[in-house]
């Protein structure tokens, strides 16, 4: 009956919800287990750690010069761009793809040429890359560039079988974001 006593005086209730007093603090029913609820911590901890990387990593371009750079596509990264399309239209892929501003532009041209994405992983290799590379370091102070082999890059070339797809089309964008680039800068 003591013990019955003890449970009794340690719940309360607020809200119509059953609460348990704990060592003079309040108990909580747990709606989710424990281990869910540290793994779901650990889930958002990272996310938020990756977004924070994120923003440290991305250079915005603004204090670039725009006319060295326009003058250096003209010169060496339009050709090469074209010899990888090798004969094919940039006009049979969705081309749709917009840049505001210079710095956005060429925010939009790094992200494409330099971050692999599903289907496509080697163009930080090709050579219109290592030119983009080159320019980009050259003409934008603080912008650290993306390091890549060139012996391993023209190694590649050399094996590098049929040109998938999704290739052709993330260089079609690159192609459309460089003459967007020129047309405002």
């Amino acid at each position: 009956m003591e013990m019955a006593l003890q449970e009794k005086d340690r719940q309360f209730s607020v809200g119509g919800k059953t609460l348990v007093r704990n060592r003079g603090g309040v108990e909580f029913p747990s709606i989710l287990p424990d281990a869910l609820l540290f793994v779901l911590s650990v889930f958002f901890r990272k996310i938020f750690i990756l977004q924070l990387v994120g923003l440290v990593l991305t250079y915005n371009f603004t204090d670039c010069d725009f006319e060295k750079i326009r003058k250096k596509y003209q010169e060496v990264i339009y050709q090469a761009l074209n010899k990888y399309m090798n004969g094919v239209k940039s006009t049979e892929f969705n081309n749709y793809i917009y840049c505001e501003d210079p710095p956005d532009c060429l925010a939009k041209i790094d992200l494409i040429t330099f971050y692999p994405t599903h289907g496509c992983t080697t163009l930080a290799k090709e050579i219109f890359a290592v030119r983009t590379n080159a320019t980009l370091t050259l003409q934008c102070p603080g912008y650290s560039g993306t390091q890549i082999n060139n012996t391993q890059a023209k190694k590649k070339r050399k094996k590098r079988q049929v040109t998938t797809n999704k290739c052709l089309e993330q260089v079609s964008h690159l192609m459309e974001l460089w003459r967007r680039f020129s047309r405002i800068s």
